[in-house]
């Protein structure tokens, strides 16, 4: 990318309302924990080395045990590749949480919701980004049970990462 597009590329960003901020790492781990302990919803698009770093400072063993984190197993990815036709997204954890109906809401039904909510297009895209991670905090939007479309109270969490890239998808609550 020539240092024209990419200044092009800033200012639609930027025309489009959000902010594009370059900084060193250690800045933006700070920033991602301001918003963490203020509850600030953001969402980073960084390279994958800082959200490697993101995850390693938030999933603690600790953290991990006490939000009920899991890597999610073999039969869960399959069925998200075989009946949503996703691609393995490779390293993949993900808490279970319950709906108040008794529903259970894990890996697969956050990425039926996800295609529901933003179309197989966005996911294809945010799949395919070859340089930037996507870390989430706070993010904004409910868990919907897919079975009785009631609102889960208690926060998903995930954490994707491809480990030969080191590109990834998460959320920090």
């Amino acid at each position: 990318m020539t240092s024209e597009s990419l200044l092009k590329s800033i200012d639609e960003v930027v025309g489009s309302g959000k902010a594009v901020i370059s900084s060193e790492s250690s800045i933006i781990i700070r920033m991602v924990q301001e918003a963490l302990d203020n509850g600030r919803s953001v969402t980073f698009y960084i390279p994958p080395s800082q959200s490697r770093a993101v995850r390693r400072w938030y999933f603690t063993p600790r953290r991990v045990a006490e939000i009920g984190m899991h890597l999610v197993s073999a039969e869960e990815i399959a069925r998200i590749t075989s009946e949503l036709k996703v691609r393995d997204m490779g390293w993949f954890w993900s808490n279970r949480v319950e709906c108040p109906n008794g529903h259970i809401y894990g890996a697969f039904e956050f990425m039926q919701q996800g295609i529901r909510e933003h179309g197989r297009d966005w996911l294809g895209a945010v799949l395919e980004l070859e340089n930037a991670s996507i870390v989430r905090i706070n993010p904004g939007n409910d868990a919907i049970c897919p079975i009785c479309q009631a609102p889960i109270i208690q926060g998903h969490l995930y954490w994707m990462e491809d480990l030969d890239t080191g590109r990834g998808y998460g959320c920090c609550r």
